[in-house]
């Protein structure tokens, strides 16, 4: 089977880069062909389908009103990545397309790029962007659901795009312009049950099926914690993560506590740190991943502080995988990881002492913080498998290919 993936960045970026990878590996490891479509970028990785990825657009570096109009056609209509898209299905016929992030860089305007090819399309969703512009149902500081039954005019009016009218604009008027396109998706892949759910009741009308994430990382045995071992938050550091929650519960807490990751909001967070004279807190920014993890294997615990409604966090598997307790906000698909006393402990999402509370008591009940990680490995093992992950995955391949009609059969 040759497939097609697809992704607007190339390079280790987010979570929908690491899945975007993951599922690559896992294909070639069971021997099927993959091919790439991406944007062109300094940090790319190689590929060899590279010559057909279309040019770099940076949205936050847009100078003049020039660049600023190029970029709105490529979120808009993406000309550019539809006709290089098309060079590169006449080139290579791939039996089926796995969308993953395609938003702006790409446009959601090759999904019929790629039905005019009769190619099937699946899509992965990585966040809420089909039925939210601002992909996050997240607005304000809160969740958000203003445009639940498509009343994108919401984004508008709240500004929810980086507290900008333009830029609130021009994704209300694509969110309505791709509905077209979506409806072209054969069928759309969920990590998390809980956002199949959300995004029926904001009235989300694609076909979804649930296929959870998984981590390549081989689970190892828990050991434990040294004394003194910190608190370990690691991700991007922007609002709807919660960072500040956790920098709020250390003050007081004796121990230290490493924030790893990079983000707009790291001077605030830095800032908000200094403050807090009770608080041991070290930033240190973004680590390739043999470090983090190594840094990770070693903490007391792992905290995931989001306010938003996460998907199906990879940083709580990789604590999984490492065998590391997590302490995590009750909200979106969390819980579907995170089952409270059992594979780790929940606190009510922006409350930060509640949070204090959780992590004190791992700190004061070392054993359940081990007992806790033998059984969220055992979870991890059980139910987010890279083997079942790519059985399900190649049994939805296979059925829609099986489905797509014959050529000149309409």
């Amino acid at each position: 089977m040759k497939i097609l993936l697809v992704n607007k960045f190339f390079f280790p970026f987010g979570g929908s880069e690491t899945a975007f990878f993951q599922t690559a590996e896992l294909l070639r490891q069971q021997g099927h062909e993959v091919i790439f479509f991406s944007m062109d970028h300094p940090k790319n990785l190689e590929s060899r389908q590279s010559s057909h990825f279309v040019s770099r657009v940076d949205f936050e570096e847009m100078g003049n009103w020039r660049e600023r109009v190029r970029g709105v056609l490529r979120i808009l209509f993406g000309k550019e990545s539809q006709a290089k898209l098309s060079e590169l299905l006449r080139s290579e016929k791939p039996d089926i397309a796995h969308l993953h992030n395609i938003y702006h860089h790409l446009s959601p305007a090759i999904i019929a790029t790629l039905k005019r090819h009769g190619v099937p399309v699946v899509m992965t969703l990585h966040d809420y962007k089909p039925i939210c512009p601002a992909y996050k149902l997240f607005s304000r500081g809160k969740p958000c659901e203003k445009c639940r039954g498509g009343r994108f005019q919401w984004c508008l009016l709240k500004r929810c795009v980086k507290n900008s009218y333009w830029k609130s604009l021009v994704c209300s008027l694509g969110a309505v312009l791709h509905r077209a396109n979506y409806r072209r998706v054969d069928r759309f892949i969920s990590p998390s049950l809980f956002l199949i759910a959300k995004a029926g009741e904001m009235g989300f009308r694609g076909k979804c099926v649930h296929i959870a994430n998984f981590t390549g990382l081989p689970p190892l045995e828990p050991v434990p914690a040294a004394p003194g071992a910190p608190v370990v938050y690691f991700g991007r550091l922007v609002e709807e993560k919660g960072v500040s929650l956790l920098i709020d519960a250390m003050n007081g807490t004796p121990v230290d506590c490493l924030i790893i990751g990079d983000g707009p909001e790291k001077k605030a967070l830095q800032a908000q740190a200094g403050q807090i004279a009770n608080a041991r807190i070290r930033f240190l920014g973004h680590q390739p991943f043999p470090a983090l993890a190594a840094i990770v294997r070693r903490a007391r615990m792992v905290v995931v502080p989001s306010i938003w409604y996460e998907n199906n966090p990879f940083a709580v598997m990789e604590a999984f995988a490492l065998s590391v307790p997590v302490v995590a906000a009750r909200i979106g698909g969390i819980p579907e990881l995170v089952i409270d006393r059992e594979t780790g402990l929940l606190f009510s999402p922006g409350d930060s002492a509640d949070l204090r509370v959780q992590i004190a008591r791992l700190l004061q009940q070392p054993e359940l913080g081990r007992e806790l990680a033998r059984k969220a490995h055992r979870h991890l093992e059980q139910h987010f498998s890279a083997d079942q992950h790519g059985e399900k995955l190649l049994r939805l391949y296979r059925e829609l290919i099986a489905a797509r009609p014959a050529p000149g059969g309409g």
